[in-house]
C-alpha cells in the first residue's frame, strides 16, 4: 500500500464546519468590531489557528474575540455543523484495509472532539493532534511530525489531506505527501501549493491507495 499512513485536516475536510466558523466569527465581530468586517474577510483567514485570526481583526481586543468566539462555537456547534457525503464510508474502507489514520487540527482539542464524536468519526482515529499540543501549528509542520512519532510512521509512507494551504503547506514542510479536496472554500486557490493529489470526492481516496470500494459497508455507515 503507497500510504499506510494518513493524516486529515477536520474542518472543511471531514466534517462541514463551514456555517459555523462563519457564524461565530460574524457574532463575534460584530460585538467587538461592529460594521467593520465582512464575511469576506474571515474567508480569507480561515485554517490559521483561531488567537493568530483574532489579532488581524483588532489586536488589542484578540484575546476577549477568542474567548466570544469560543462561547458562540460550543453552544451551537451541533446546530451548524453536517457532514461531507461519504466520509464515514471511506474511513471505515481504509480502516479494513489497515490503514492507520490521524486528525491534525489548528483548533482546541474540545471542539476537535466534539466535531469527531458527532458523526462517529473518533473510532476511526489512532491520534489526534489539537492546537497547543505541538511547538508550532500549521502551517509549520510540529503537527504532523508529532503525529507521525505517536503512530510510528515515516513521512514517505504518510498522505496528509486537508482544505487549505495551511495544510499543504504544513505537508511539504514535514515532507508528507498531500491530497487537497475540491470541497473546500478555497479549493481555487489550492492548486498553487502543488498538493500531490486533488479529491474531487471523498471516494477518490480509495482510488490514490488502490483500494477497492465496498459493496456493503457495515463499519462505515453508508451515507
Amino acid at each position: 500500500m503507497k500510504y499506510p499512513f494518513i493524516l486529515f485536516d477536520l474542518d472543511g475536510t471531514l466534517i462541514n464546519t463551514n456555517d459555523l466558523i462563519l457564524a461565530s466569527f460574524m457574532h463575534t465581530l460584530n460585538a467587538h468590531c461592529p460594521g467593520k468586517y465582512t464575511e469576506a474577510d474571515v474567508l480569507a483567514c480561515m485554517g490559521e489557528p483561531l488567537l493568530d485570526q483574532m489579532e488581524r481583526f483588532d489586536p488589542a481586543q484578540a484575546e476577549q474575540m477568542v474567548q466570544t468566539y469560543h462561547t458562540h462555537n460550543v453552544a451551537h456547534h451541533d446546530d451548524y455543523v453536517k457532514e461531507f457525503p461519504h466520509v464515514r464510508e471511506v474511513l471505515g474502507r481504509l480502516q479494513e484495509a489497515g490503514v492507520k489514520m490521524g486528525v491534525v487540527s489548528n483548533k482546541r482539542r474540545k471542539v476537535v472532539e466534539m466535531g469527531l464524536k458527532l458523526f462517529g468519526l473518533d473510532r476511526f482515529m489512532q491520534v489526534v493532534i489539537c492546537y497547543g499540543e505541538a511547538e508550532k501549528a500549521k502551517p509549520e509542520p510540529d503537527m504532523i511530525l508529532l503525529a507521525l512519532e505517536k503512530l510510528g510512521a515515516m513521512p514517505e509512507q504518510t498522505l496528509m489531506v486537508g482544505d487549505s494551504r495551511y495544510d499543504l503547506l504544513a505537508a511539504r514542510r514535514a515532507r508528507v505527501a498531500s491530497a487537497a479536496v475540491a470541497w473546500s472554500l478555497h479549493a481555487d486557490e489550492l492548486g498553487q501549493y502543488d498538493p500531490d493529489y486533488f479529491l474531487n470526492d471523498m471516494r477518490d481516496l480509495l482510488d490514490v491507495l488502490e483500494i477497492p470500494a465496498l459493496t456493503a459497508n457495515p463499519k462505515g455507515d453508508p451515507q
